[in-house]
């Protein structure tokens, strides 16, 4: 930090922005051996990097294409008895069959894929179930993550498929209010306003979770659906 410190002093650097996933303990230890000021870069990491060009947006789409793949490849060999963690082991085989590096896989059964990251209960699917998986990977250094949910082996119940049809309006709601120039804040609020209408309740009471986030180099980048974000959309950002 000392030497980190020199060096920005020699420069004549007086302020320096600090990217969002920096670890707390290196901006605090930094801040004691130097004198200059510190700021939140998110303004300036979301300027350069959350509107993509279009060969970015070909290497996303085809990251995103072959997750899709392989989750329909995956889906076929499912049955009753396999564990979450079985259902991710095949998820990573199919990204690697499919040329793609750093797979990885959130397999929720039952109870659990009613939470937004499950828990950890070993239960083995059943007929019948609901199976949630949350999964993606790496192509070419871009992203992919996609979540699909289904009845392994059987029929969902009523009150499954009504959840199901109050999230998919929710979500027909949310893609109707994107467009350049729209806060990412209304686009929370509109999906949010879709469930309070299907009867789920308001605000965090159905959706306990953000609607979404943005994919790029990282899978988890501005812009991002939140009641709180203050980015405004515009052509390129996925």
């Amino acid at each position: 930090y000392r030497l980190l410190a020199a060096e920005l002093q020699r420069r004549g650097v007086q302020q320096l922005a600090i990217e969002n996933s920096v670890r707390h303990v290196h901006v605090e230890r930094l801040a004691r051996a130097w004198s200059g000021r510190m700021v939140l870069g998110d303004a300036w990491l979301v300027a350069l990097r959350a509107q993509k060009d279009d060969h970015e947006l070909q290497l996303l789409r085809r990251a995103s294409e072959l997750t899709q793949l392989a989750v329909r490849e995956v889906a076929l060999t499912l049955q009753p008895g396999l564990t979450g963690a079985e259902v991710a082991a095949r998820m990573a085989a199919a990204h690697e069959a499919l040329g793609m590096s750093g797979s990885w896989c959130l397999a929720l059964v039952g109870p659990a894929a009613a939470l937004p990251h499950g828990d950890h209960s070993p239960r083995p699917l059943a007929k019948g179930d609901l199976l949630l998986v949350d999964t993606g990977a790496t192509l070419l250094e871009y992203q992919s993550d996609t979540t699909r949910t289904w009845c392994v082996a059987g029929e969902p119940g009523v009150e499954a498929q009504r959840a199901w049809q109050a999230t998919r309006s929710a979500q027909v709601a949310a893609f109707e209010s994107i467009r350049p120039g729209v806060p990412c804040r209304t686009v929370d609020a509109a999906a949010r306003a879709s469930l309070e209408r299907s009867g789920f309740g308001a605000g965090y009471a159905a959706l306990t979770h953000r609607l979404g986030h943005g994919i790029g180099m990282e899978g988890h980048e501005d812009p991002y659906f939140d009641g709180g974000s203050e980015v405004i959309l515009a052509p390129g950002m996925t």
